[in-house]
């Protein structure tokens, strides 16, 4: 297996190099099936690494050796041929929960590291879609209730473009169960950029946007340009039936 194969690019111009050599952001410790074997490999955005754009996607090869280092806030992961420097505070924890692979100490590490939505001032009335630079398409989840109450459920898929790749959000169960909130939001990708073609989310229902990513994110097709900052979340479209 070629080290560190590429998955996509993100433009990172403002990037001002603060990080050590090979360090990996945004990531976690997942599975991949290499000629019919399961390995372990580190999926994440590289930063400082020779061959590399800084804030490149992708994933190193087969992991060799995992050490925890306390005193730099940070794991050690080393490869065949490279170590890298993975921050305690960048592990995406949603991604690594659902990972086959553990890592040393993991438990204490997120009892410290991991900042989870806040979703405790949403009500029935609000969607809040989440966004992030470091996620393919922007996409990172969508996270609203139904009119009973029950958590809501979506599929999201991307659509590689002739120009410009498009991501769609539905609801997959809409179609044969009324009490499930009809869903069709699609937006096209841009550099640093998207613009919604499709918002429909029913008339009973706001949405939010939220940037959990490290740098600024313009959102177009809302009734107005937004540039939306890490860390923010904004009112996007209000919903239209207020009773």
């Amino acid at each position: 297996m070629r080290e560190d194969i590429n998955v996509s690019t993100i433009d990172d111009s403002s990037t001002n190099n603060q990080y050590k050599p090979y360090s990996l952001r945004h990531w976690y410790l997942g599975e991949y099936d290499w000629r019919g074997e399961k390995v372990e490999l580190i999926y994440g955005t590289f930063y400082n690494r020779p061959g590399f754009f800084d804030g490149e996607n992708g994933h190193t090869s087969i992991v060799q050796s995992i050490k925890i280092n306390k005193a730099e806030k940070e794991y050690e992961i080393q490869t065949k041929n490279n170590l890298y420097h993975c921050s305690f505070d960048s592990l995406l924890f949603e991604r690594q929960d659902k990972s086959p692979y553990s890592l040393p100490e993991y438990e204490d590490i997120k009892a410290e590291y991991y900042k989870p939505v806040d979703i405790k001032n949403l009500s029935k009335d609000d969607m809040l879609l989440v966004v992030s630079d470091y996620c393919d398409y922007y996409f990172e989840r969508l996270i609203y209730q139904n009119d009973d109450g029950s958590e809501g459920e979506y599929n999201g898929s991307p659509h590689i473009g002739m120009f410009t790749d498009t991501y769609l959000i539905s609801n997959p169960h809409y179609e044969y169960d009324d009490t499930e909130e009809h869903l069709d939001i699609r937006y096209y990708v841009f550099n640093g950029a998207f613009e919604f073609y499709s918002l429909k989310i029913g008339d009973k229902k706001n949405l939010w946007i939220e940037n959990r990513g490290e740098k600024k994110i313009q959102i177009s097709g809302c009734g107005s340009i937004i540039d939306l900052k890490p860390g923010e979340r904004i009112l996007a479209w209000k919903k239209r039936n207020q009773e």
